[in-house]
């Protein structure tokens, strides 16, 4: 085997195939545009999108270049402990699905932070979007940017231009085609990334000598399978805590999360919502088992041939540097597209769920006279484009952390686990008020986010369930409080899960 490290460059055969993937991704959406003739078309397709699809977009959308690169190199460095994250996860979607699909399709939503709105008030909705929309914001920046510096690093592909391209291409498919243009490019993408991770797994398989049996026993004898260990602790991660926050972390994933449940929401019927969610925990389980695999097989791999692993690459970096050293040119190209695949998934959703955001939760009813349905599109598209650009810009100008899946768990702990908290308090009870929600994660869950990221020892996986249960537990009080003296009467079981959906 000629010396991995003796050939650096990308290589003509891999700028073809990668330019030709943008060729088609682009041509599919030239292929869908013109469609959308008002916003209802523009961001849910018309509620008319087959579940199969949806189900191939979701995943996509939620695995992204973060998790692509990142679960492999979390197994890599520290264990595989994260993949029972994923059946946990579809442990808790019966309860995802009966908490919140039912009252989404009632209500008719478009964002669901028209809930909030409804149950608490104009002052929460915006409150509420305002925090998604930043999550999001912060989401994509990392999805583009830690991908393409791994990227950069190991096949010398240009920074800048990596981030330009994936951000310029993904708007403009997004802008053209809407919420139709974002599925059917994210179904093309899912078969690209399963088909790389199936390759990269074949390929380790191959080359590590006693196959997966030797990659497995290594993984053992090296205590990177924690998978049953009944101990628990903060500082690090193992089976018993990664069932019990991915368990408590579903419900912002894919219960109040705008990402995910728009795609949801353009399905025909609630049971085919149901249908889409539950294959697209399946496929998680298949695809992202593959990746942490993947983890465990680059670590035996490179602990075996430690000749063949160039200094200072690790990490992040890990995987695309094995893609480009591994294996034969052409379709590295391919898996390296399917990375940029991976993060063009997460920028096309995150714009299109903010301009969703920002027109049905923001500028629609702070307007006196509503905006016509072709004015109202071209209001969509326009946010699209300025959201796209925004979003490009984050790419160019965020900064890395230790890893990219702890980078978005620092966001979320932030800012997405006490929306899921708002969520949860106005579903679950009739007393809960805004104004407590609001005085508990000012006071208290940021605060305590704060000391935790930055004056522990706390692993990140534990960063958003500690601030969802945190802002719940302590909101519900706050607003106990503030009733007693504001004489507030309880909400209407209408907006709770105490009304009857039969």
């Amino acid at each position: 085997m000629a010396d991995p490290l003796a050939e650096t460059s990308f290589g003509t055969l891999n700028y073809l195939v990668l330019v030709g993937y943008f060729v088609v991704v682009f041509g599919l959406a030239l292929a869908l545009s013109g469609k959308q003739k008002d916003t209802s078309s523009y961001f849910l397709a018309n509620r008319n999108m087959p579940w199969l699809a949806v189900s191939l977009s979701v995943v996509a959308s939620l695995l992204s270049a973060l998790t692509y690169l990142g679960a492999p190199a979390v197994a890599y460095r520290e264990n595989a402990a994260l993949v029972l994250g994923l059946p946990a996860a579809l442990l808790a979607a019966p309860l995802v699905i009966w908490l919140f699909f039912p009252i989404y399709r009632r209500l008719n939503l478009t964002s669901i932070y028209e809930y909030v709105g409804a149950r608490f008030g104009s002052r929460a909705r915006y409150v509420a979007s305002f925090f998604q929309i930043l999550q999001i914001q912060g989401w994509m920046g990392i999805a583009l940017y830690a991908p393409a510096l791994a990227l950069s690093t190991v096949t010398g592909l240009n920074l800048w231009t990596a981030i330009v391209v994936m951000g310029v291409v993904a708007t403009a498919y997004t802008t053209l085609g809407g919420m139709a243009a974002v599925i059917w490019t994210d179904v093309l993408q899912f078969l690209i990334l399963a088909l790389g991770a199936v390759l990269i797994a074949l390929s380790l398989a191959e080359r590590v000598p006693g196959g997966t049996g030797q990659i497995l026993e290594m993984a053992s004898a090296n205590d990177k399978l924690p998978l049953l260990e009944p101990s628990f602790s903060f500082t690090e991660i193992n089976g018993l805590a990664v069932v019990l926050c991915y368990f408590i972390t579903a419900f912002n994933q894919y219960g109040t999360s705008q990402v995910p449940v728009q795609r949801l929401l353009s399905v025909r019927t609630l049971s085919g919502m149901v249908k889409a969610l539950i294959l697209d925990h399946v496929l998680e389980i298949i695809i992202i088992g593959l990746l942490y695999f993947i983890g465990l097989g680059l670590f035996a791999y490179f602990s075996l041939f430690p000749e063949r692993l160039a200094d200072g690459i690790g990490g992040d970096r890990i995987l695309p540097f094995y893609i480009l050293h591994a294996l034969p040119a052409g379709l590295s190209g391919l898996i390296i597209a399917a990375i940029f695949a991976a993060a063009m998934s997460t920028v096309d959703s995150g714009i299109h769920s903010m301009s969703t955001l920002i027109l049905v939760d923001f500028v629609t009813p702070l307007r006196k006279a509503a905006l016509e349905a072709r004015r109202s599109l071209e209001v969509a598209r326009g946010l699209t484009i300025a959201l796209g650009l925004v979003a490009t810009l984050a790419g160019l100008l965020v900064s890395q952390t230790e890893g990219i899946l702890k980078a978005i768990s620092i966001v979320g702990g932030y800012v997405g686990a006490p929306v899921t908290a708002l969520f949860l308090l106005g579903i679950l009870t009739r007393r809960a008020d805004f104004w407590g929600w609001l005085i508990g994660t000012c006071l208290v869950t940021i605060p305590m986010q704060f000391y935790i990221q930055n004056h522990t020892d706390t692993h990140w996986v534990f960063f958003g369930p500690i601030a969802m249960v945190s802002c719940f537990v302590v909101s519900y009080p706050f607003s106990l409080i503030l009733a007693k003296w504001w004489h507030l009467e309880p909400a209407s079981r209408e907006f709770t899960i105490w009304r009857s959906y039969s």
